[in-house]
Protein backbone atom coordinates (compact mmCIF):
# COMPACT_ATOMS: atom_id res chain seq x y z
CA UNK A 1 0.00 0.00 0.00
CA UNK A 2 2.78 2.86 0.87
CA UNK A 3 4.33 2.46 -2.61
CA UNK A 4 1.02 4.53 -4.02
CA UNK A 5 2.74 6.96 -1.71
CA UNK A 6 6.38 6.23 -3.39
CA UNK A 7 4.87 6.47 -6.65
CA UNK A 8 2.77 9.73 -6.17
CA UNK A 9 5.85 11.48 -4.73
CA UNK A 10 7.88 10.88 -7.58
CA UNK A 11 9.75 7.24 -6.67
CA UNK A 12 13.16 6.54 -4.41
CA UNK A 13 14.81 4.21 -2.69
CA UNK A 14 12.08 2.21 -0.26
CA UNK A 15 13.92 1.08 2.83
CA UNK A 16 11.96 -0.96 5.46
CA UNK A 17 12.67 -1.44 9.55
CA UNK A 18 10.83 -4.05 11.92
CA UNK A 19 7.66 -3.38 12.98
CA UNK A 20 4.40 -4.88 11.77
CA UNK A 21 6.18 -7.79 9.70
CA UNK A 22 6.00 -11.17 10.75
CA UNK A 23 9.33 -12.27 9.05
CA UNK A 24 12.32 -11.65 9.27
CA UNK A 25 13.70 -8.85 7.01
CA UNK A 26 15.69 -10.87 5.00
CA UNK A 27 12.81 -12.59 4.27
CA UNK A 28 10.57 -9.62 2.94
CA UNK A 29 13.44 -8.87 0.91
CA UNK A 30 13.42 -12.08 -0.70
CA UNK A 31 9.97 -13.01 -0.79
CA UNK A 32 8.86 -9.22 -2.26
CA UNK A 33 12.26 -7.75 -3.78
CA UNK A 34 11.67 -9.15 -7.14
CA UNK A 35 7.98 -7.38 -7.22
CA UNK A 36 9.34 -4.18 -5.79
CA UNK A 37 11.76 -3.40 -7.52
CA UNK A 38 9.88 -4.29 -11.11
CA UNK A 39 8.32 -1.43 -10.15
CA UNK A 40 10.20 1.50 -12.55
CA UNK A 41 9.23 4.27 -9.65
CA UNK A 42 11.13 1.86 -6.99
CA UNK A 43 15.51 2.49 -7.31
CA UNK A 44 16.33 0.39 -4.50
CA UNK A 45 14.71 -1.87 -2.04
CA UNK A 46 16.69 -2.65 1.49
CA UNK A 47 17.10 -2.71 5.11
CA UNK A 48 17.26 0.53 6.93
CA UNK A 49 20.46 1.05 8.35
CA UNK A 50 20.41 4.74 9.88
CA UNK A 51 20.44 6.60 6.85
CA UNK A 52 18.43 10.05 6.53
CA UNK A 53 15.55 9.63 5.29
CA UNK A 54 13.20 12.13 3.20
CA UNK A 55 9.77 10.37 3.69
CA UNK A 56 8.51 8.64 6.58
CA UNK A 57 6.08 5.92 5.23
CA UNK A 58 5.06 4.72 8.55
CA UNK A 59 3.42 8.38 9.66
CA UNK A 60 -0.11 6.88 9.06
CA UNK A 61 -0.05 4.75 12.04
CA UNK A 62 -0.58 7.53 14.32
CA UNK A 63 -2.41 9.74 11.95
CA UNK A 64 -6.05 11.13 13.44
CA UNK A 65 -7.80 9.65 10.77
CA UNK A 66 -6.94 6.12 11.48
CA UNK A 67 -10.23 3.59 11.06
CA UNK A 68 -12.17 6.39 9.62
CA UNK A 69 -11.62 6.02 6.36
CA UNK A 70 -9.66 3.56 3.79
CA UNK A 71 -6.16 2.63 4.38
CA UNK A 72 -5.01 4.76 1.51
CA UNK A 73 -6.78 7.78 2.27
CA UNK A 74 -5.22 7.57 5.53
CA UNK A 75 -1.38 7.28 4.10
CA UNK A 76 -2.46 9.90 1.69
CA UNK A 77 -2.99 12.71 4.92
CA UNK A 78 -0.50 11.60 6.30
CA UNK A 79 1.88 12.97 4.18
CA UNK A 80 -0.19 15.80 2.25
CA UNK A 81 -1.56 14.30 -0.56
CA UNK A 82 -5.29 14.58 -2.07
CA UNK A 83 -7.57 12.20 -0.97
CA UNK A 84 -7.11 9.08 -3.27
CA UNK A 85 -10.11 9.07 -6.48
CA UNK A 86 -10.75 6.99 -9.46
CA UNK A 87 -7.76 5.21 -8.20
CA UNK A 88 -6.00 2.95 -11.03
CA UNK A 89 -2.93 0.27 -10.15
CA UNK A 90 -0.22 1.28 -8.64
CA UNK A 91 1.57 -2.08 -8.96
CA UNK A 92 2.10 -3.40 -12.51
CA UNK A 93 2.96 -6.92 -13.84
CA UNK A 94 2.13 -9.07 -16.79
CA UNK A 95 -1.01 -11.19 -15.79
CA UNK A 96 -0.63 -14.55 -15.84
CA UNK A 97 -3.66 -15.87 -18.46
CA UNK A 98 -3.67 -19.64 -17.72
CA UNK A 99 -5.50 -18.05 -14.27
CA UNK A 100 -8.03 -15.88 -17.03
CA UNK A 101 -11.28 -18.48 -15.68
CA UNK A 102 -10.49 -18.58 -12.22
CA UNK A 103 -11.53 -16.37 -9.09
CA UNK A 104 -8.71 -16.48 -6.50
CA UNK A 105 -9.46 -16.38 -3.07
CA UNK A 106 -7.95 -15.87 0.32
CA UNK A 107 -9.05 -15.66 3.93
CA UNK A 108 -6.66 -15.34 6.96
CA UNK A 109 -8.77 -16.29 10.31
CA UNK A 110 -6.33 -16.85 12.13
CA UNK A 111 -6.47 -13.53 13.52
CA UNK A 112 -9.82 -13.81 15.04
CA UNK A 113 -10.92 -10.65 13.87
CA UNK A 114 -10.26 -10.31 10.39
CA UNK A 115 -12.70 -13.14 10.25
CA UNK A 116 -16.49 -11.80 9.17
CA UNK A 117 -18.90 -14.06 10.62
CA UNK A 118 -21.10 -12.44 8.53
CA UNK A 119 -19.71 -13.13 5.12
CA UNK A 120 -21.32 -15.95 3.77
CA UNK A 121 -18.14 -17.63 1.87
CA UNK A 122 -20.62 -21.01 1.49
CA UNK A 123 -22.81 -19.10 -0.71
CA UNK A 124 -20.50 -17.62 -3.37
CA UNK A 125 -18.81 -20.49 -3.24
CA UNK A 126 -22.05 -22.62 -3.95
CA UNK A 127 -23.47 -20.54 -6.45
CA UNK A 128 -20.25 -19.58 -8.60
CA UNK A 129 -19.36 -23.02 -7.94
CA UNK A 130 -16.46 -24.74 -6.32
CA UNK A 131 -14.50 -25.44 -9.35
CA UNK A 132 -14.22 -21.94 -10.43
CA UNK A 133 -12.15 -20.91 -7.01
CA UNK A 134 -8.62 -21.18 -6.54
CA UNK A 135 -7.41 -20.29 -3.21
CA UNK A 136 -3.74 -18.63 -3.51
CA UNK A 137 -1.13 -18.55 -0.59
CA UNK A 138 2.52 -18.64 0.01
CA UNK A 139 1.30 -20.61 3.31
CA UNK A 140 -0.52 -24.35 2.87
CA UNK A 141 -2.05 -23.96 6.23
CA UNK A 142 -4.39 -20.86 5.48
CA UNK A 143 -5.76 -23.12 2.61
CA UNK A 144 -6.01 -25.90 5.13
CA UNK A 145 -7.67 -23.35 7.75
CA UNK A 146 -9.86 -22.01 4.77
CA UNK A 147 -11.69 -25.60 5.90
CA UNK A 148 -13.19 -25.97 2.55
CA UNK A 149 -11.25 -29.11 0.40
CA UNK A 150 -13.38 -28.13 -2.51
CA UNK A 151 -11.36 -25.32 -3.47
CA UNK A 152 -8.24 -26.13 -5.13
CA UNK A 153 -4.99 -24.42 -3.16
CA UNK A 154 -2.19 -22.65 -5.52
CA UNK A 155 1.71 -21.82 -3.81
CA UNK A 156 3.13 -19.51 -5.92
CA UNK A 157 6.99 -19.06 -5.89
CA UNK A 158 7.05 -15.91 -4.55
CA UNK A 159 5.21 -12.54 -4.36
CA UNK A 160 6.18 -11.27 -7.91
CA UNK A 161 4.14 -14.76 -9.14
CA UNK A 162 0.97 -14.01 -6.50
CA UNK A 163 0.66 -10.85 -8.03
CA UNK A 164 0.86 -12.29 -12.04
CA UNK A 165 -1.78 -14.66 -10.50
CA UNK A 166 -3.67 -12.13 -9.35
CA UNK A 167 -3.38 -10.00 -12.10
CA UNK A 168 -4.47 -12.51 -14.58
CA UNK A 169 -8.04 -13.90 -12.70
CA UNK A 170 -11.04 -13.47 -13.58
CA UNK A 171 -11.97 -11.86 -9.79
CA UNK A 172 -10.34 -11.76 -6.38
CA UNK A 173 -11.81 -12.41 -3.10
CA UNK A 174 -10.45 -11.84 1.05
CA UNK A 175 -10.49 -10.70 3.72
CA UNK A 176 -8.06 -8.03 5.37
CA UNK A 177 -5.04 -9.40 4.57
CA UNK A 178 -1.73 -8.72 2.49
CA UNK A 179 -3.44 -10.74 -1.06
CA UNK A 180 -5.95 -7.89 -0.49
CA UNK A 181 -3.80 -5.29 -0.29
CA UNK A 182 -2.08 -6.71 -3.26
CA UNK A 183 -5.42 -7.04 -5.66
CA UNK A 184 -6.44 -3.05 -4.62
CA UNK A 185 -2.81 -2.50 -5.70
CA UNK A 186 -2.98 -4.02 -9.14
CA UNK A 187 -6.38 -2.71 -9.58
CA UNK A 188 -7.72 -6.18 -10.33
CA UNK A 189 -11.21 -6.00 -9.74
CA UNK A 190 -11.70 -7.66 -6.04
CA UNK A 191 -13.87 -8.01 -3.20
CA UNK A 192 -13.50 -7.53 0.33
CA UNK A 193 -14.40 -9.51 3.06
CA UNK A 194 -14.21 -6.57 5.91
CA UNK A 195 -13.84 -7.07 9.80
CA UNK A 196 -16.72 -6.13 11.98
CA UNK A 197 -13.39 -4.35 14.05
CA UNK A 198 -12.67 -1.15 14.72
CA UNK A 199 -10.58 -1.04 11.23
CA UNK A 200 -13.68 -1.98 9.48
CA UNK A 201 -13.60 1.39 6.93
CA UNK A 202 -9.69 0.55 5.69
CA UNK A 203 -10.70 -1.55 3.17
CA UNK A 204 -13.98 -0.03 2.39
CA UNK A 205 -12.83 1.03 -1.28
CA UNK A 206 -14.27 4.01 -2.60
CA UNK A 207 -11.67 4.97 -4.74
CA UNK A 208 -11.99 2.46 -7.48
CA UNK A 209 -14.97 1.38 -9.61
CA UNK A 210 -13.95 -2.36 -9.53
CA UNK A 211 -13.73 -3.12 -5.73
CA UNK A 212 -16.67 -3.92 -3.49
CA UNK A 213 -16.67 -5.03 -0.04
CA UNK A 214 -19.16 -6.21 2.76
CA UNK A 215 -19.40 -5.67 6.14
CA UNK A 216 -22.62 -5.87 6.93
CA UNK A 217 -26.20 -6.40 5.06
CA UNK A 218 -26.97 -2.51 5.44
CA UNK A 219 -22.61 -2.07 5.11
CA UNK A 220 -21.68 -3.27 1.99
CA UNK A 221 -21.71 -2.79 -1.63
CA UNK A 222 -22.08 -6.40 -2.49
CA UNK A 223 -25.82 -6.94 -1.76
CA UNK A 224 -26.93 -10.98 -0.66
CA UNK A 225 -23.52 -12.15 -2.06
CA UNK A 226 -24.61 -11.92 -5.39
CA UNK A 227 -24.99 -8.31 -6.65
CA UNK A 228 -21.76 -5.90 -7.38
CA UNK A 229 -23.13 -2.51 -7.14
CA UNK A 230 -22.34 -0.02 -9.64
CA UNK A 231 -22.96 3.75 -10.02
CA UNK A 232 -25.40 3.90 -11.92
CA UNK A 233 -27.45 2.45 -9.15
CA UNK A 234 -27.73 -0.90 -11.26
CA UNK A 235 -25.63 -3.99 -10.34
CA UNK A 236 -23.84 -6.41 -11.58
CA UNK A 237 -25.10 -10.42 -11.09
CA UNK A 238 -22.01 -12.52 -10.37
CA UNK A 239 -23.63 -15.16 -11.27
CA UNK A 240 -25.36 -14.98 -14.11
CA UNK A 241 -23.09 -11.66 -15.19
CA UNK A 242 -26.35 -9.81 -16.03
CA UNK A 243 -27.26 -5.92 -15.04
CA UNK A 244 -30.59 -5.68 -12.43
CA UNK A 245 -31.59 -2.86 -11.39
CA UNK A 246 -32.75 -4.55 -8.13
CA UNK A 247 -31.69 -6.92 -5.86
CA UNK A 248 -33.86 -10.17 -4.86
CA UNK A 249 -35.31 -10.04 -1.56
CA UNK A 250 -32.27 -11.48 1.25
CA UNK A 251 -33.28 -12.69 4.50
CA UNK A 252 -30.49 -12.43 7.31
CA UNK A 253 -29.63 -12.89 11.13
CA UNK A 254 -30.49 -9.32 12.30
CA UNK A 255 -29.89 -9.97 15.71
CA UNK A 256 -26.45 -11.54 14.36
CA UNK A 257 -25.74 -8.34 12.73
CA UNK A 258 -26.77 -6.47 15.57
CA UNK A 259 -24.37 -7.63 17.87
CA UNK A 260 -21.73 -7.60 15.74
CA UNK A 261 -22.61 -3.83 14.77
CA UNK A 262 -22.56 -2.91 18.53
CA UNK A 263 -19.30 -4.60 19.01
CA UNK A 264 -17.98 -2.29 15.46
CA UNK A 265 -19.34 1.34 17.08
CA UNK A 266 -17.96 -0.06 20.78
CA UNK A 267 -14.21 -0.70 19.64
CA UNK A 268 -14.47 3.34 17.65
CA UNK A 269 -15.85 4.47 21.01
CA UNK A 270 -13.07 3.09 23.00
CA UNK A 271 -10.32 4.31 19.93
CA UNK A 272 -12.05 7.96 20.19
CA UNK A 273 -11.60 8.34 23.88
CA UNK A 274 -7.95 7.13 23.85
CA UNK A 275 -7.37 9.33 21.71
CA UNK A 276 -8.68 12.01 23.28
CA UNK A 277 -7.15 11.43 26.64
CA UNK A 278 -3.73 11.64 24.56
Amino acid sequence: MSLYIVKAMGGGNVLITPGEFEEPLESVLESCGKLVLSQPYVHSFRIYKDEPIDIDLDAFRHHKMLFRTTLLDVMCHAQHLPSPQNVQSWIDVPGDTSFADKIIIHRRAVVKARANPLFDWDALISRLGAKNFLFVSRLEGEWKEFGRKEVEYYKPADNYEHARVLKGSKLYIGNQSFPSALADALGVRRIFEVMTGIDRRHFAIDYASNAWYFATPWDCTLKHFRYLAKDNGHYDDVVTGESVHVPLEFHYNRMQTLRHEAHYYKSLLKQYVKVLCL
